[in-house]
């Protein structure tokens, strides 16, 4: 059962519940880095009845999980429950969305818990890599900076910003999503009660600052890995709303995103030349509302970067210039076809693709719809597709190189 701003489905199994209520906008509409972040985070540490104590020890009792959630395009707060709970998990969402208060001395811990993450994730060489990538093909654009901003966006965020934040974000609609094994009549009675003044989504238009224009573009950074170097190149694609969105995914599949080690770039840097203890490639990496991007991925020895990366430039370029062979194509969508049951599986898997689908207007939560648009693909549509998006000659690398000494 569903409208434009409530999604309920009965999802038979475990006898479990998922709560979501979002707010479309996330980090393409903060003004602060970091600051959707840290305002999803706070709705689960405060409300007008109940301090950040009372809502972790009363969802306890109930066997509950609840905390505030914040991506790239939304915030809001996910509550699980036993599905006999369904109607106090339903309280706990519309308290914790409705009725937070911000108080700030949690809020200085989220951010600062937010700032020991960033100080943290320092030692993750290859995200450390992947976030200088991503800076490199994405600025000033919010996907080319981390979730959590900076220390100093974070020391900058206060209540009243990030009450601004969420107040402004209510203002311009929401989203409730209820799955799991329930009475889809009596959870959409409910929901109606609880969220009268919630409006639908509304599509103002905003755009955040584009990405730059494509070009051949290099940096090299240093790391805190002692051994290992990690190598990307790419460049941006297509949006996940583009029709050429599913001929390139099939591609990606080919040239290295599928499953274990198959797929052209693994297949030749790792099993055949020896030349990376991991390797992998997309085509269309986090495409959303925003672009996607071409990115391929070689962890391996310092010494043999020169040779990894012409090798996966030389793969990328004869991916654009021949297609793919029918054989690809087939096994490319029999993985993805294969894949996408045991993506809605559970009611937290349907609840997540409800939220994306509706932000994207796409019904990507309906597996025959998802099926059709696979099948519905051909090699001459992947051929165009990859002569349109792949640009061998304008590609971006980055190099992490370890630590001297």
């Amino acid at each position: 059962m569903s409208s434009e701003r409530f999604r309920i489905r009965r999802i038979p199994g475990a006898p479990l519940v998922a709560v979501r209520v979002v707010f479309p906008g996330g980090g393409r509409r903060e003004e602060i880095p970091g600051q959707a972040l840290v305002t999803g985070r706070m709705l689960s540490e405060g409300t007008a009845r109940s301090d950040w104590r009372a809502i972790a020890t009363d969802a306890e009792a109930l066997g509950m999980s609840a905390a505030g959630l914040s991506n790239l395009e939304a915030h809001g707060v996910a509550v699980d429950a036993l599905a006999d709970d369904w109607e106090r998990a339903l309280d706990l969402a519309a308290e914790l969305a409705l009725e937070s208060t911000f108080p700030e001395e949690r809020l200085r811990w989220v951010a600062r818990q937010a700032a020991a993450e960033l100080e943290a994730q320092a030692d993750q060489a290859d995200l450390w890599t992947a976030r200088a990538f991503a800076e490199l093909v994405y600025a000033p654009h919010p996907k080319g900076r981390p979730a959590q901003g900076d220390p100093e966006s974070l020391a900058r965020l206060d209540s009243a910003l990030c009450r601004g934040f969420h107040e402004a974000a209510r203002a311009r609609g929401g989203l409730v999503v209820v799955a799991g094994e329930i009475d889809p009549e009596r959870v959409l009675a409910a929901v109606e009660r609880r969220f009268a003044s919630l409006a639908p989504p509304a599509d103002d238009g905003f755009a955040p600052p584009a990405p730059p224009p494509p070009g051949e573009r290099r940096r090299e950074l240093r790391t805190r890995a002692r051994d290992q170097a990690h190598l990307f190149l790419g460049h941006l694609t297509v949006d996940r709303l583009h029709p050429d969105y599913a001929p390139l995914e099939l591609a990606a599949v080919a040239l290295g995103a599928g499953a274990g080690l198959s797929g052209r770039i693994p297949s030749r840097i790792r099993d055949r030349e020896g030349l990376a203890y991991h390797a992998s490639a997309d085509l269309v990496a986090g495409a959303s509302l925003d672009s996607g991007r071409l990115v391929a991925y070689v962890g391996t020895a310092p010494e043999n970067v020169e040779r990894a990366e012409r090798a996966a430039r030389e793969e990328i370029a004869r991916l654009a210039a021949e297609g793919l062979e029918e054989r690809e194509l087939e096994d490319a969508r029999s993985y993805l076809i294969g894949r996408e049951p045991f993506r809605r599986e559970s009611a937290r898997q349907w609840a997540d693709l409800a939220i994306h689908g509706t932000i994207l207007g796409l019904p990507i939560d309906d597996l025959e719809w998802r099926l059709a648009s696979l099948r519905a693909v051909d090699r001459e549509a992947v051929a165009r597709a990859l002569r349109k998006h792949v640009a061998p000659d304008a590609l971006a690398v980055t190099v992490g190189l370890p630590a001297v000494g």
